[in-house]
């Protein structure tokens, strides 16, 4: 992993407020909407979305600025978000375990169904029903709007990754249930902020990365790996995609609360099918985005489908040893018998028409939210 610089990090710091600064003198009503990452993809795409959502729901009185990687990074994004550096922002709580246990709970849950469609429906419903949840967010003077399960995350590599021998003494970014997935093949999984992993792949520092494969293209990970391994690993689970300031939030009236809630839902419907389809373009298409797809060996499959099959029983482990959770194993059996509620209802569903998930999203969690709730 990089080390920061100490002169590297005061620039960044000096910059971001300078940056801060010159956007503060912007009209009250135009939010600051901040990504993590430059990425051209569908994750900075659905930022835009909810620019666009905001002004459409509020007829006007409301706009939105988006800084796609330009004001704050993802491992920023918390402290940014709740200091009011920006009014809405992409939130990863992976990246402060210890400040959202309940929140990562779920969003280690990334093995529970492989359709990124049932679980934003999953995890949606999930959060907003669970209060322990909600109030971590409230803690960081943040307002919660979302989950965005994306993915399937998979691994891109330096050398060839077709055995579990070939994990051996490799090195591979993982965060989470992706980390413990690599540690199960037999490699050794690190944890590197998003921003980092481009200049750690090209200097050695790792031997690969699990991530969404649009990032071949999108942060040019391909022009360093050469090599995608042909097993979907699971969805990540954890991107709060709309994260509001607090205090933005209680300067809203209810009407415009409502509005926000609408666009979090569409906006999160949008993103959700919009990225599965930029990421499925590399699996139609290797060499589009400079790989070679690798078919693991029988050994490899049985092993993660093995691990898939396990997970979330160590999900729970962990909970109750690392975090007090005592009643983990009961909330696994809740997000089990979610995923079984959403097969059903997104059965027959246009799951590739993002109005259509939208509506249902909506019917089924997002018109019943209590905005005083959150």
């Amino acid at each position: 992993m990089r080390i920061e610089t100490p002169i590297r990090s005061a620039a960044m710091v000096i910059g971001g407020l300078a940056l801060a600064l010159s956007i503060g003198t912007a009209s009250a009503d135009e939010l600051r909407i901040a990504s993590g990452t430059v990425s051209k993809n569908a994750l900075n795409g659905g930022m835009d979305k909810f620019a666009e959502l905001i002004e459409q729901k509020t007829d006007g009185e409301y706009t939105g600025k988006v800084y796609p990687g330009t004001l704050l990074t993802f491992a920023e994004m918390l402290n940014g978000v709740r200091d009011g550096i920006v009014d809405v922002g992409f939130n990863i709580p992976a990246y402060a375990r210890a400040e959202f246990p309940q929140t990562n709970f779920l969003s280690d849950m990334s093995t529970a169904s492989a359709d990124p469609v049932v679980m934003l429906g999953v995890v949606n419903e999930y959060m907003f029903n669970c209060e322990p949840c909600l109030k971590e967010f409230d803690a960081m003077n943040h307002v919660f709007l979302g989950f965005a399960p994306l993915g399937p995350y998979y691994l891109m590599s330096l050398d060839k990754i077709q055995t579990l021998e070939d994990f051996s003494g490799k090195t591979i970014r993982g965060v989470g249930p992706f980390g413990r997935w690599v540690e199960a093949m037999g490699g050794k999984s690190v944890v590197v902020t998003a921003a980092d992993v481009y200049e750690a792949l090209n200097q050695g520092q790792i031997d690969g990365n699990t991530q969404g494969l649009d990032t071949l293209k999108s942060q040019s990970f391909g022009e360093i790996v050469d090599y995608v391994l042909d097993v979907p690993i699971g969805l990540y689970l954890g991107s709060a995609m709309y994260d509001v300031n607090r205090d933005t939030w209680n300067d809203l009236s209810e009407e415009h609360k409502r509005a926000f809630i609408d666009a979090a839902a569409e906006g999160l419907a949008w993103t959700v099918i919009n990225y599965y389809a930029e990421n499925a373009v590399f699996l139609d298409d290797p060499a589009s985005g400079g790989v070679e797809l690798v078919e693991p060996d029988e050994a490899l499959a049985e092993a993660s489908a093995k691990f898939q099959h396990e997970d979330l029983n160590t999900v729970a482990e962990k909970a109750i040893a690392d975090y007090g959770i005592d009643d983990a194993n009961a909330r696994v059996e809740t997000v089990r018998e979610l995923v079984t509620k959403w097969e059903g209802l997104t059965e027959g569903l246009d799951t590739e028409d993002p109005d259509a998930v939208a509506t249902l999203l909506k019917r089924e969690v997002f018109d019943k939210i209590n905005p005083d709730s959150l």
